[in-house]
């Protein structure tokens, strides 16, 4: 009886690391409208704008991005292994990043990084709560591992392998930011650096691996009729991705040889993505979905532009701060998002809130096109930045749809 018990709360808990990540895009979502709602001018009640944009951005990776993607990895996992019970390592541990995630929210969006006065004392709160979430990171990596040596390698687990080396090395850029800020170097470059060896990391590296090893399970290649080598489709989006971290760099901050750097890590990164598409189209047959259809069309985009700025004058895309933006939605949002929310949707075989989702994330990125130098600066008009402002909650709305009818599924509610 009490082992009966025992899995019930296990699968009760398991069910949590796709509730609440959802729930937490619906607030992420908020936030990002909220931001947007600032920058037309709306008073936030004395809000700091920068605050809102790290709490979006935080929420967005922590809580959303990596437990989601872990409690596909804890399924995969398990079913491969043939086990009934998921890990409680791994389990409990994306649980615990994905509420510390949650908990460091309040506090970037209140205080950003700066130190918060408790019991006499200044602690910087969100960052505290996001250095608990990577230690819960680690744990997971560890849980793992313990249960690798079990599953059988196919295509999709060679990516959820690279995906976790990707998210430990962007856990280290993260650390050294926060041994930057408290020993007080007053190097400006080192800081700028370590922030975007994280979010280069992160992005091409952690969201671009989980997003094909996601496409490889749906698809269930055989590696040995592969005509590239699976080595390579995952190495060069492993090695190429950390080098991309000068691109958030400003261009007065950037020298000879990270411009190198960054263009060559854009080239491997983006050619690797390349040949996974060439592989996918060439063995996707009728497999996928429309819904995956419009998320490769989005990783074709997003690997012609990574590939477009290796080549292309640096003053062309480092100036422009609408056209990283659109970039980032196009991975992020587009791609990586829908890419979830399709799995969530085929995993539970609903039948409702996909084509919503889909349309809203598609609005929002066509939106985001008005911000980039793609949009003619003639059709320019003060409305149109309203319409990106309004566009921004469609994501959220959409979502609270999408989980309602998720959870009527699965007689949740």
């Amino acid at each position: 009886m009490n082992r009966k018990k025992s899995r019930k709360n296990r699968l009760t808990s398991l069910s949590v690391l796709w509730q609440l990540p959802l729930a937490c895009f619906i607030l992420a979502g908020l936030t990002g409208f909220l931001y947007r709602v600032g920058l037309i001018g709306v008073d936030l009640f004395g809000l700091n704008l920068q605050n809102i944009r790290h709490a979006h951005s935080h929420l967005m990776f922590f809580s959303w991005a990596v437990p989601l993607a872990m409690y596909f990895i804890i399924q995969k996992v398990s079913m491969e292994i043939e086990v009934n019970e998921p890990n409680m390592l791994m389990s409990r541990m994306a649980l615990g990043g994905l509420f510390f995630g949650l908990m460091s929210y309040p506090f970037f969006l209140l205080y950003g990084y700066r130190p918060v006065p408790v019991a006499g004392m200044d602690l910087p709160l969100s960052v505290i709560f996001s250095g608990l979430v990577m230690l819960c990171w680690y744990g997971f990596m560890a849980g793992y591992w313990k249960e690798r040596r079990y599953v059988s390698t196919d295509m999709c687990m060679r990516f959820y392998d690279g995906a976790l080396v990707m998210l430990f090395f962007c856990s280290l850029g993260a650390w050294g930011v926060a041994a930057v800020q408290f020993s007080g170097i007053g190097n400006p470059l080192l800081g700028k650096a370590l922030t975007h060896f994280f979010l280069a990391s992160f992005t091409e590296g952690w969201v671009v691996l989980v997003l094909l090893g996601l496409l490889y399970d749906r698809l269930n290649i055989d590696m040995e009729k592969l005509p590239v080598a699976p080595g390579l489709l995952v190495g060069l989006i492993l090695f190429g991705a950390p080098l991309t971290f000068p691109y958030g760099i400003s261009e007065g901050l950037m020298s000879q040889n990270l411009m190198m750097a960054a263009r060559a890590g854009g080239a491997l990164a983006a050619v690797g993505l390349g040949l996974n598409l060439y592989v996918i189209a060439r063995n996707m047959q009728s497999k996928l979905s429309g819904y995956w259809k419009i998320i490769l069309s989005m990783l074709v985009l997003k690997a012609f532009g990574q590939l477009l700025a290796s080549v292309l004058p640096s003053a062309f895309w480092m100036s422009d701060h609408g056209l990283r933006i659109f970039y980032l939605h196009l991975l992020l949002l587009g791609g990586f998002s829908l890419g979830l929310f399709a799995t969530l949707h085929s995993h539970f075989k609903s039948q409702k809130g996909l084509t919503g989702m889909a349309i809203s994330i598609i609005l929002v990125l066509l939106s985001l096109v008005v911000l980039t130098p793609l949009w003619p600066s003639s059709w320019f008009a003060i409305w149109l930045f309203h319409s990106v402002a309004t566009i921004a909650v469609l994501p959220a709305l959409a979502s609270i749809f999408f989980w309602y009818a998720l959870n009527k599924k699965t007689g949740a509610l």
